[in-house]
């Protein structure tokens, strides 16, 4: 929570290359708390030793997340049937620490797609699921 109550426009300057250091996003339909009808549907999640992951490809297996460069998780669960276009999951660390350090470093990562040309971005957040398994 910031100490102030907006940002002002007057308060920018220009950037190297020639680009504004400010640029309004309220009216952006992206905004996802424009409205308290908006800011209702945002699920708030704390963080937890348990991650659930979403837009991996379809044959994405528990190696695949051990190979990535992060702490070993704890407990993979990659669930089976839900999308033709991608695989889900839940992915456990002991601890909170190396679950965030794992979404810090892995959210939006651009895993290899055997079944398309271009690589699908990993997406990450923390679930609710008290264990992976």
């Amino acid at each position: 929570v910031s100490k102030q109550h907006a940002i002002m426009p007057g308060q920018s300057y220009g950037l190297e290359d020639g680009s504004c250091s400010y640029k309004d996003f309220s009216g952006s339909r992206n905004n996802r708390f424009s409205t308290p009808e908006q800011a209702a549907k945002n699920r708030i999640q704390h963080p937890s030793n348990v991650l659930h992951f979403f837009n991996a490809p379809l044959d994405v297996t528990e190696d695949n997340f051990y190979e990535l460069g992060v702490k070993r998780p704890s407990s993979v669960k990659v669930f089976s049937g839900k999308s033709e276009r991608s695989s889900s999951g839940l992915l456990e660390w002991d601890s909170k620490s190396d679950a965030l350090e794992t979404l810090g470093f892995l959210n939006h990562f651009q895993m290899k797609n055997p079944n398309g040309p271009t690589p699908t971005p990993l997406k990450l957040c923390f679930s609710t699921a008290q264990h992976a398994s």
